[in-house]
């Protein structure tokens, strides 16, 4: 993502509109003309006291103009752009103290410029100062873009429309958008899409507040007349207790109607929410709420980019030092959630599910099958409301002047116009790189599921054939070492494997892992135990997981370091041994640390990830999950200009997007993704099913009340 910015900066348009006035640095500055000298249409506009604007002869911006563009220039383009663009140069220096962008020219033999020649580097994007603008009279604030990057920004007098300073500004590079504050911006009365998703939400929310409201008074109906007499009819929403005349107990069944209340109830949930287990697993619940933390800190400067910073090229250079550990090494986050993922649904297969005494083809394929349309149950309607909600409903969240950068999702949701179907199938991964580019974190949802469809034959292979299975999913771990090998490209423009990074052959290498992993402790537990049981093995155990981690770490951090321009970078072979190594020893670590620590090993830092505060914050990973990257969208868009990194900013930043992440998820959690889970398993008959087939054991993990950890992160 930084090499794309360092890209698109290097291709920074807007330049190009100061590029003619900045190259005139010999010229000698004419005094200031009052308002009323102006062409026509500018008269209202009014500078900030004593400006010194920089004028420059008419007959070197037109030759310099045809130089570069090989056209003539007319009159009425040449008062443009004297007044929108060179007259404001004093202007934006006085009311917000910027620094322009500094360039050298490219010329031919014969001293003539020569376009393809420009390289324009990229120091501070320009930033005017919006509210000296709004209080300018006859004054607007408009901002320069390519690919909802803000390039530049100016205050300009409200004749010079966008029209004028789009055409300026595509004289010379194509492709640089044009927005100013109040001009052609959506409103959302008179849009009917944002207000279809907006309704949608407030139905859903209204219904299970109804559904709550009669669920209580239901109860409370029951309990006040059932003291005196029996109602006829009345079955009370939490079944209780009768005593027959053998003075056995048993509790009498609501009716489906009541059912269905039940599950969409507020209350009920509020209590599923904070429910908390004892399990030798609980570890997981701490893993899972640090590891979707690491992964908002990321994101509060990789995801989503737009509008930018102000000072890329800083920013990059700050990014890199070793203090930037914990954030440049993000990516194994996913690492770890693929791991677990893989670890849990495996485990926990082998404990519930009770294989047939003899192998059937049809009995496998109903519970493999009923394995992946769960899920998908589970997952996509929260996923879909959060994916058209972000399309069409963020522009609507946020506040300021580059409001407009998040026009129908900005970089949060860009052509989700042509791809959006692809999320709600899982397969945006796969393909053309464009399709991810639509709620474009997703990506390890499409992963996962994939995951899952394949790893489902291991697992139930697991029951009937271990051996072949275990040799399957070896092969498989090899043949995606291999795929990162080769195809690997060069040098630091593939630290994450470039246009790789998402695809499944590249990613399945923490989930084999983990796969293997919950096969080993579901049928050889008392192995692990006895082997753990030994001082020597546990820390050797622990020394070399931490080797592995903390190795990939700085690995991970020293190839982040080379985008850096001051860095020098590695080759070909360097690239592809961290690449190939990384996604292994790192799933390997974790593999390590979860069979021990399963085993009842750990010390503080198992009590301390077991903590009964994990769980239910880990029940709402996957909302968070989901939410963050509006979080963050909202908190950098909604200011009076470009953020400035700074160590504090990223931080700040963090803590809050974290904190209103989890808001969200535990909004969204209330309100959608246990009801839809709760429902799901009143239609499809699984707690009948899980009645009728008691758990030998215990597991780490459950499902009931709707909510299922079958995954990582999603429900």
């Amino acid at each position: 993502a930084t090499v794309s910015v360092l890209y698109c900066s290097i291709k920074m348009p807007m330049a190009v509109i100061f590029l003619i006035g900045m190259m005139m640095s010999t010229t000698v500055a004419k005094p200031a003309v009052a308002a009323e000298g102006w062409p026509a249409g500018f008269e209202n506009f009014t500078l900030p006291p004593s400006p010194v604007i920089k004028y420059f002869e008419e007959q070197e911006i037109r030759h310099l103009y045809e130089q570069m563009t090989n056209k003539t220039m007319t009159d009425s383009e040449l008062s443009a752009l004297e007044v929108c663009v060179f007259g404001q140069t004093s202007m934006m220096a006085q009311v917000s103290a910027f620094r322009l962008l500094q360039f050298h020219i490219g010329t031919n033999a014969s001293g003539d410029y020569v376009p393809e020649l420009i390289t324009i580097i990229p120091n501070t994007t320009v930033s005017g100062n919006y509210q000296a603008c709004e209080d300018a009279e006859g004054g607007q604030f408009c901002y320069f873009e390519s690919g909802s990057m803000v390039l530049s920004s100016m205050c300009v007098p409200t004749a010079c429309t966008p029209d004028m300073l789009q055409e300026i500004a595509s004289v010379l590079t194509p492709g640089v958008g044009v927005h100013c504050v109040g001009v052609d911006e959506d409103e959302f009365s008179s849009d009917p899409p944002a207000q279809a998703i907006a309704s949608v939400l407030i139905v859903i929310m209204s219904l299970v507040v109804i559904a709550s409201v009669l669920c209580r008074g239901y109860e409370n109906f029951y309990l006040m007349v059932s003291k005196e007499q029996e109602v006829d009819g009345l079955v009370p929403l939490i079944p209780q207790k009768s005593t027959t005349n053998n003075d056995s107990e048993h509790q009498t069944e609501p009716s489906k109607l009541m059912k269905v209340l039940y599950a969409c109830d507020m209350d009920t949930s509020m209590k599923e929410f904070m429910k908390t287990t004892t399990r030798p697993t609980n570890f997981l619940n701490g893993m899972r709420v640090l590891s979707i933390c690491w992964v908002v800190l990321g994101h509060t400067l990789a995801f989503p980019m737009n509008p930018g910073m102000d000072d890329f090229i800083n920013t990059v250079e700050l990014t890199t030092k070793f203090r930037m550990l914990i954030v440049s090494s993000g990516l194994l986050a996913v690492d770890t959630f693929f791991f677990m993922s893989a670890f849990l649904a495996c485990f926990l297969i082998l404990k519930i599910v009770k294989p047939d005494p003899v192998f059937s083809f049809i009995n496998t394929s109903k519970k493999v099958t009923m394995l992946w349309v769960d899920r998908y149950v589970r997952l996509t309607p929260l996923y879909a409301l959060c994916l058209f909600t972000a399309w069409y409903l963020l522009q609507y969240m946020v506040d300021g002047p580059l409001a407009n950068t998040y026009h129908r999702g900005g970089a949060v949701a860009i052509n989700c116009e042509d791809n959006w179907w692809k999320n709600m199938l899982y397969i945006q991964n796969i393909g053309d790189e464009s399709n991810i580019s639509c709620f474009g974190h997703t990506w390890y949802l499409a992963n996962d599921f994939q995951f899952l469809i394949l790893g489902s034959f291991l697992m139930f292979g697991f029951m009937y054939t271990p051996l072949a299975s275990i040799i399957a999913t070896v092969v498989l771990l090899i043949t995606s070492w291999i795929l990162v090998a080769v195809l690997i490209s060069d040098n630091y423009a593939d630290y994450s494997t470039g246009s790789n990074y998402y695809r499944p052959w590249i990613r399945f290498g923490p989930y084999g892992i983990g796969l293997l992993t919950g096969y080993v402790l579901a049928k050889h537990k008392s192995f692990v135990q006895k082997s753990v049981q030994s001082t020597h093995i546990r820390w050797t155990g622990y020394v070399v997981s931490g080797i592995f981690m903390f190795g990939c770490m700085v690995f991970q951090w020293a190839m982040q370091k080379q985008t850096a321009p001051s860095e020098s970078h590695w080759g070909k072979g360097m690239a592809q041994f961290q690449q190939v190594t990384y996604h292994i020893f790192w799933g390997l670590g974790l593999a390590i640390l979860t069979l021990t620590w399963s085993c009842g090993h750990g010390g503080v830092i198992v009590r301390f990830l077991s903590h009964p505060v994990f769980e239910p914050l880990g029940k709402v990973t996957f909302g968070v999950y989901l939410i963050h990257p509006m979080v963050l969208a909202v908190l950098r868009v909604s200011l009076p200009a470009l953020a400035h990194y700074s160590d504090a900013w990223l931080l700040a930043t963090a803590v809050a997007a974290i904190n209103g992440s989890y808001l969200g998820g535990w909004l969204a959690f209330i309100f959608i993704e246990r009801p839809i889970g709760a429902l799901w398993d009143l239609a499809s008959g699984r707690k009948a099913r899980r009645r009728r087939k008691p758990m030998v054991e215990e597991p780490s993990v459950k499902c009931e009340n709707g909510v299922s950890d079958l995954g990582a992160i999603g429900s």
